[in-house]
């Protein structure tokens, strides 16, 4: 059966911390040789249907909810899912629409939207787990989603995580697959692959967290889109302690 490689967890700038128009990321897709992505873009999927239509490479349409106990992606999605609901709200909304419920970076302390104990709390209900996370520059974090997914059994995925136009070699090879069950099944046999950014990603995004936690109270209206610059090392490679994890 023919392969495919795989992108999970990709921003547009249909998201506020993301310079990455639908067609560019498209773009900078191809010249990785990604077959498909899935783009989440935070609360919204106009940026993932902007991309489908444009048809060069496959796209799966999802969206990053932030929910009331933390991130949660849904995939397979056509309708926006609105941010504020609890975990169990957003969960039930995903499945309504005939999509899967992801955790993305669950114990990222760096983070404040993880779901950290919450994902105990869920395990039962989400389709599958985040145990890399490219922008994250703390291994210990994904070392705990690791276990997590071994202790609950839940497929696991690594998540590019990707906003800006250098995207980092994160990715999974998998079976095609027609659809979202499909696609589930193929997760459990997929070969990933993990790069962590560089240390220019690393220096932007602190820089936005100081801007959104420490000065708060900025001029209304100035900042509240970020677009970092496009130049972003390329990243080292890492690897995981699970069989399936290459580098």
């Amino acid at each position: 059966m023919r392969r495919i490689k795989v992108a999970i967890h990709l921003h547009t700038h249909y998201s506020w911390d993301s310079n990455l128009p639908p067609g560019a990321l498209l773009e900078a897709a191809g010249r990785a040789g990604l077959d498909c992505v899935a783009i989440t873009d935070h609360d919204e999927i106009a940026g993932a249907l902007e991309a489908r239509a444009l048809g060069t490479v496959r796209v799966i349409v999802g969206e990053e909810v932030s929910t009331a106990d933390g991130h949660l992606i849904g995939l397979f999605l056509e309708e926006r899912i609105a941010p504020g609901l609890s975990a169990e709200e957003t969960i039930a909304e995903i499945r309504a629409q005939g999509g899967l419920a992801l955790a993305p970076h669950p114990f990222a302390t760096l983070c404040d939207n993880s779901l950290q104990d919450a994902a105990w709390r869920l395990f039962d209900q989400l389709d599958a787990v985040e145990i890399f996370n490219a922008q994250n520059p703390l291994p210990a974090d994904d070392a705990r989603a690791v276990e997590f997914a071994e202790q609950t059994g839940l497929p696991a995925y690594v998540g590019m995580d990707a906003h800006l136009r250098r995207l980092p070699a994160t990715y999974q090879v998998l079976a095609d697959f027609a659809d979202s069950r499909g696609f589930l099944q193929a997760l459990g046999q997929a070969e990933l692959h993990t790069a962590r950014v560089g240390w220019r990603y690393y220096a932007m995004m602190a820089v936005r967290h100081l801007w959104d936690k420490v000065l708060p109270c900025r001029m209304p209206g100035f900042g509240v889109r970020v677009r970092p610059s496009a130049k972003s090392n390329g990243g080292t490679s890492d690897t995981l302690p699970r069989d399936r994890v290459t580098t």
